[in-house]
């Protein structure tokens, strides 16, 4: 995906540095709260006036899935720096707003830990030999931990890729004068040039190497937590069931769904930013899709890799948990729809050249494999639970909402603070 040349050069700076901050409406953002309160309503009046057990696996399953997205889009930015990857640079940001969303997900565990006895048969009788691993205390704190150091250790990366913006605009390395200046000389950036020297370049170069030395970091400590939270939250509500490799399955789903969310996150700005739509090339938008392609392919692979082995070893205590996703009703219906959505759509539509390139068919794309890895944690988890019946209802569609509202909420809360394109690391 290297390109000769960079979409984005030093001569694009000083239309970035001016650009308009990406707002939300008024009337978007109440709308995005709403779906916020629809969330919360349908999580409470499900809990107290139907089936708690409902309430709490459907804000397991969010949770799990959303907090998949959010770390997995937040760990690109280390990737994007180990990589260079230049082509990258007009959507950098896009992957970079899902970090105020990541900060908060200790909440959202934390609110589980009340309602895990509802959903996890060890929180009432542990199998023999996993009684401290499975302990309610330890289990939760450790999870919590790690989602906390995942969060820390990735925003240190996304705070040093805007602190070189601002070093460059602060050190007068843009040329331009103080009334272009003036949004950037809010007290809200000062944090972003504490410790600087006069020297921006050697600042520039210096944050550059912290971000280098970082991000290899970022990406061993994604793998191992995100393992951690896919052996602790999913694969032990059936206590008696485990795989080594659900974990990269988990954490790979989440890289998958990264690319799909930039992919619509970039349709949504394209309208309300001049900026992002002129410097999104096609040859961009081209390597993007080809991505989203590509980490379809991959998760096909890993399932493919996952059922394979299981069913030709054909162990009691590993077939059970397939039999009852893939093979029985009604849940074998489900998880043809997961293979559907998840990979067989976006593959075929992804064959064209045209609809990689194309803004609202990439989105088109990335919204059905959403869906589909959506659906999927609902596979993972609910078969052990609701063995003989779908629970689907609009409290699932309500949570959902709920959270798709928090997250752009927390995505806009970044962007419109941050310059819209990457550029200090050019001064280096």
């Amino acid at each position: 995906m290297a390109h000769d040349l960079s979409p984005v050069s030093l001569k694009d700076v000083p239309a970035i540095v001016r650009a308009e901050p990406v707002r939300l409406t008024s009337m978007a953002k109440f709308g995005l709260i709403i779906l916020v309160v629809i969330g919360v309503l349908g999580f409470v009046q499900q809990l107290f006036g139907g089936d708690p057990k409902s309430a709490w696996m459907s804000l397991h399953v969010n949770f799990t899935f959303w907090f998949c997205v959010a770390a997995a889009s937040s760990c690109f930015a280390a990737v994007f720096q180990i990589c260079n990857a230049q082509w990258s640079r007009p959507l950098r940001r896009i992957f970079e707003s899902a970090i105020p969303f990541l900060l908060w997900s200790p909440i959202f565990l934390f609110a589980l830990y009340f309602g895990h006895e509802h959903l996890f048969e060890w929180a009432h009788a542990p199998m023999h030999g996993k009684e401290f691993w499975l302990s309610s205390g330890f289990l939760f704190t450790r999870d919590i931990l790690g989602i906390v150091l995942l969060g820390y250790i990735a925003k240190k990366v996304i705070f040093n890729s805007l602190r070189r913006d601002i070093l460059a605009i602060r050190g007068g390395l843009t040329g331009l004068g103080s009334d272009d200046l003036e949004r950037w000389q809010d007290e809200q950036y000062d944090r972003y040039v504490a410790g600087s020297t006069s020297d921006a370049v050697s600042d520039i170069a210096e944050t550059t190497s912290t971000m280098g030395r970082l991000s290899p970091a970022v990406i061993i400590i994604y793998a191992v937590v995100m393992t951690l939270i896919a052996f602790d939250q999913i694969m032990s509500v059936d206590q008696h069931w485990y795989s080594t490799m659900f974990g990269g399955f988990y954490f790979m789903s989440g890289v998958y769904m990264a690319v799909a969310f930039a992919s619509i996150g970039y349709a949504m700005l394209r309208n309300t930013s001049p900026l992002i739509r002129a410097k999104v090339e096609r040859r961009t938008l081209h390597d993007l899709g080809k991505l989203l392609f590509g980490f379809g392919i991959f998760w096909a692979y890993l399932f493919w890799s996952h059922y394979l082995p299981i069913w030709y070893a054909n162990l009691p205590e590993e077939t059970g948990w397939l039999i009852a996703r893939l093979r029985e009703k009604p849940w074998q219906d489900v998880a043809w729809i997961v293979l559907g959505a998840s990979w067989v759509i976006p593959f075929w539509l992804g064959l064209s050249r045209d609809v990689k390139q194309v803004p609202i068919l990439l989105c088109i794309t990335a919204m059905i494999a959403t869906f589909g890895i959506w659906l999927q944690q609902y596979l993972l988890f609910a078969p052990t639970l609701y063995p003989d019946t779908l629970p689907f209802s609009l409290t699932d569609l309500a949570i959902a909402l709920g959270f798709l509202g928090a997250y752009i909420l927390s995505a806009a809360s970044f962007l419109e603070k941050a310059p819209l394109i990457p550029f200090g690391d050019l001064y280096k």
